[in-house]
């Protein structure tokens, strides 16, 4: 049976990064993501455990194979998940993802849906998620237009703990004072719709992208933001089913005592530590898992034991459904 590794994250700084996921770079921006899980070709992951220690996440996956990525996601065109951790000291710009049809008509893999777990937020934080009220396309580029977009959409306070699902086409932006963990399809593919003012690096606006923007969002209001299944009771603690894509499904795991988590040959599972301290256990590897830390598990046929310290631990449990 194939060990688990741990995963070392790549580090992006932005015009919008704090200070909580590392140091800022010589222009001033802070690290505003950790890629924590991702194969891609520009800031993968960094294998940090075992013989392949030191190797790109994206080499890592592509010797593993179809069959360590499991059933689900082994025959998929690429691989399907992306996790980061996400350090907002300033809102970052309000934006809109593509769903994977418009994305495949224009050359990539897949769209961006995606999911937030809210780690950390200052009293005052805030989320844009969605229109408060029906918009027609012109309706929403005129507001563009005259500044008053932020008026149209919704303001949706926050708090440790609080999760929210975006699909594809949502119109959102993190505020500032905000740390959380996002899982998503493997897409970087933003379309910037507003972006407060400001100038990047090179001292000019960032650039915006109000046709492809008016292309992909939805301007119907959402309804059931941040309602999520009820966590059900399970040996050493609770499981909750907090947000499934067609590239990822996610559970949170609250353990005061031992667990045993399924991994199965349908996918390989991604676990990463929120809060506290626990052994992992599979087959003869036993590591230590901290805050913060990540770990990939290949697709196999086995439990993964989750011996929690005695304050307890919070994990989530990333894997691949199948397709519907």
């Amino acid at each position: 049976m194939a060990e688990f590794v741990r995963l070392e994250p790549a580090l992006v700084h932005k015009i919008w990064g704090g200070k909580r996921l590392g140091e800022p770079n010589a222009a001033g921006e802070g690290v505003g993501e950790a890629w924590i899980l991702s194969a891609r070709e520009d800031n993968p992951s960094i294998v940090a455990s075992g013989p392949h220690t030191g190797e790109s996440f994206l080499d890592y996956v592509n010797d593993l194979g179809p069959v360590g990525l499991g059933k689900n996601a082994g025959v998929m065109d690429a691989f399907p998940t992306l996790i980061k951790f996400i350090d907002a000291a300033t809102p970052l710009s309000i934006q809109v993802h593509p769903d994977d049809a418009y994305a495949r008509a224009n050359g990539m893999p897949y769209g961006k849906t995606e999911m937030w777990i809210i780690l950390a937020a200052e009293p005052s934080a805030f989320l844009y998620l969605g229109v408060k009220e029906e918009m027609t396309p012109e309706e929403f580029a005129a507001a563009i237009a005259d500044g008053s977009i932020e008026d149209k959409l919704n303001r949706v306070p926050v708090k440790p703990g609080d999760v929210y699902f975006i699909q594809a086409g949502t119109l959102h932006a993190i505020g500032g004072g905000i740390l959380l963990a996002e899982v998503q399809q493997n897409s970087d593919t933003t379309y910037r719709v507003w972006d407060f003012g400001r100038v990047g690096a090179d001292g000019k606006p960032r650039e915006l992208h109000i046709p492809q923007a008016c292309d992909v969002a939805n301007l119907s209001p959402l309804a059931g933001l941040g309602e999520l299944e009820e966590a059900r009771a399970v040996p050493g603690g609770t499981c909750q089913m907090i947000g499934q894509g067609t590239c990822f499904r996610t559970e949170r795991w609250v353990l005061t005592g031992e667990a045993e988590l399924p991994v199965t040959s349908d996918s390989f599972m991604a676990v990463i530590m929120l809060e506290g301290m626990a052994d992992l256990a599979l087959n003869n590897q036993a590591p230590a898992d901290k805050a913060g830390e990540t770990y990939f598990v290949p697709a196999q046929d086995a439990e993964l034991r989750v011996t929690p310290s005695a304050d307890g631990c919070t994990l989530l449990c990333v894997t691949v459904p199948a397709a519907v």
